[in-house]
């Protein structure tokens, strides 16, 4: 009965905002200060940019997520031996920003590693920036180890906008139990220059919130997990704040998401 009452809910509810939580978050790095603004999304989503001016080897430094608020998942850095800045011809505003600093490794003897843990399992789309100020003929070799896809050459001049290949590029992951996520830029003994100006890592769940299938359709499959969820007052289920509370409000953002469909 209860099961019926929800799935009842469910389909009568109004299409209402809701907040879903997830663990995208953005990162630029540079000198302090210069970090791209919170409305900038670059090729992902906006929200807050972790900023780092430094980060020494083997220090592990917290994370927060698109709306500021601190996640579990810290980054630490090994290989990346200096951040540099210089002006990108062309690029204005947050573009300059974000572009204008950039995490550089010599890859002697290993390549610039960022070694990101307590991420939360699942998929997830990374966009690495790979541009030095100073070289618009340098390519970075970058690469994600938690997929098998192959790295790839980025580097260039800008464009006047944001080019896969020439900016970035952007390949999908699997984070699994283990919690981890690990990019580079450059080629182990490689005795080169390679460069990283930021990362975005989007979970896929957040940019559609209601496949909690996350196999990318909208279904009954979806329904089921949530009014499962909701009746055992689970995580998936808690899609409006105040966050820990099961009531209509997580009913109307659920449904909202389930309407407006996946990108």
């Amino acid at each position: 009965m209860r099961n019926r009452i929800v799935v009842g809910l469910v389909a009568g509810a109004l299409l209402l905002a809701g907040t879903a939580r997830g663990q995208s978050f953005n990162i630029d790095f540079g000198t302090a200060g210069t970090s791209p603004s919170s409305n900038y999304g670059a090729v992902g989503p906006a929200g807050v940019w972790n900023s780092f001016d430094a980060m020494p080897n083997f220090k592990r430094l917290p994370l927060v997520g698109l709306d500021g608020a601190s996640i579990s998942a810290d980054i630490m850095n090994i290989g990346f031996d200096v951040i540099e800045s210089g002006p990108i011809a062309g690029a204005t505003g947050d573009d300059a920003a974000l572009l204008g600093d950039c995490f550089t490794s010599f890859n002697d003897p290993i390549d610039g590693c960022l070694f990101i843990r307590f991420v939360e399992p699942g998929e997830y789309r990374v966009i690495m920036y790979g541009v030095a100020p100073d070289d618009a003929d340098l390519l970075s070799r970058l690469r994600i180890d938690q997929n098998a896809e192959d790295p790839e050459l980025v580097g260039g001049a800008w464009g006047g906008q944001h080019a896969e290949g020439i900016t970035y590029m952007s390949q999908l992951a699997t984070v699994g139990a283990d919690g981890r996520l690990d990019v580079h830029s450059g080629l182990p003994n490689g005795n080169l220059r390679s460069v990283l100006n930021g990362i975005q890592v989007v979970r896929l769940v957040d940019t559609c919130p209601a496949d909690l299938s996350g196999d990318g359709v909208l279904d009954l499959a979806d329904l089921q997990l949530f009014v499962t969820a909701f009746l055992n007052q689970q995580p998936p289920a808690d899609f409006a704040m105040p966050e820990g509370v099961f009531d209509l409000a997580d009913l109307q953002a659920f449904v909202g998401g389930f309407l407006a469909g996946c990108p």
